[in-house]
């Protein structure tokens, strides 16, 4: 196994001198750092992480911890998320909860036991009262904890997105929204009744402005099951308020031969890419999950580091996607 003494003697260099130009920190010549990084390159030498992590008091490494990673509304911030910390040096663990608030508490010790840096959470509901003995920032939901945590602005986002189709002269509308255990569900659902409250609708009116919500699990099958509710009397304008929410509703208008936009008008949540070459492209609000992501991993750096954050709370705004499932059927 190469050393760093071998670098240095290669190098024709002290070891202090190889050290500092491989680490980036601390003095070193030009011509020297050179001589060292070739002289590493050609001795096929990896710095020894384990040495480093007992020198340093470190790991390198932060914890992820998802409710589900096949969901693209996880992966698109996951992957800017773990492109930041690379860039600073450190490396990614991931542990699933598939939703359960239970598995929190056990996905933060695994993390403990790996000795992370510091943790990203995607908290399972506002019960959760996981504790962890690192650094721990807080992404699309939050608990309730007292630690920072990074969120879409979804009360605007959603009331913006009621208001288009509210504009639209739609007087029947129904939201399909996510558990209220959720911070999520929440804060939309607050968006939407923010909205349709300002503009006169009541809810299950029997005449003028209506508005029905259907509470539903974040899943397609879930989507599927709220829209069989709402058959029997369909809406004019409906709002499922996830991506996967949205997916079983295009589920079931199908089955049962509901044309969108011709016979029901639809603005969703999220942008994954199938959003787009849908039919006529589904109208929906956007969340900023790049941004987010990118966010999550600067204020976990910094608490790392010894920084505290200036804001416990990060609502990043989303924007409007706007397409063809927002027409108007029946409306004169």
């Amino acid at each position: 196994m190469v050393k760093l003494t071998d670098v240095a003697r290669a190098a024709g260099v002290g070891y202090g001198t190889a050290s500092r130009a491989l680490s980036g920190k601390g003095p070193v010549g030009g011509d020297a750092r050179a001589r060292v990084l070739e002289a590493a390159r050609e001795l096929g030498y990896t710095a020894d992480a384990t040495a480093r992590a007992l020198r340093e008091r470190r790991t390198r490494s932060v914890g992820l911890i998802v409710p589900d990673m096949t969901n693209e509304f996880y992966t698109a911030s996951a992957e800017v998320l773990q492109e930041v910390l690379r860039a600073a040096g450190h490396h990614l663990f991931v542990a699933t909860t598939g939703n359960h608030p239970g598995r929190d508490q056990e996905a933060l010790q695994e993390m403990a036991a790996r000795r992370v840096d510091g943790i990203v959470h995607v908290p399972s509901g506002p019960s959760t009262a996981a504790t962890s003995p690192v650094p721990v920032v807080e992404l699309n939901r939050y608990s309730g904890r007292n630690v920072p945590a990074v969120v879409s602005d979804d009360y605007a986002g959603v009331k913006e997105l009621t208001e288009l189709v509210i504009a639209a002269g739609y007087t029947d509308i129904a939201a399909i929204v996510g558990p209220d255990t959720y911070s999520t569900s929440r804060d939309r659902l607050a968006g939407f009744k923010a909205a349709t409250e300002q503009a006169g609708f009541s809810e299950n009116a029997a005449t003028g402005k209506r508005l029905r919500i259907v509470f539903s699990d974040f899943s397609a099958e879930g989507g599927a099951s709220a829209m069989q509710t709402l058959l029997p009397d369909p809406p004019q304008a409906l709002l499922p308020l996830s991506s996967r929410l949205v997916m079983g509703v295009l589920k079931t208008t199908r089955e049962a031969g509901i044309r969108v936009p011709d016979d029901l008008s639809l603005a969703g949540y999220g942008d994954p890419d199938w959003f787009e070459i849908w039919g006529p492209g589904i109208t929906t609000f956007a969340p900023p999950l790049a941004q987010m992501g990118a966010k999550a991993a600067e204020i976990l750096l910094d608490l790392i580091n010894g920084h505290e954050p200036t804001d416990t709370l990060s609502r990043i705004p989303g924007a409007l996607r706007i397409r063809g499932t927002l027409g108007n059927p029946g409306i004169s």
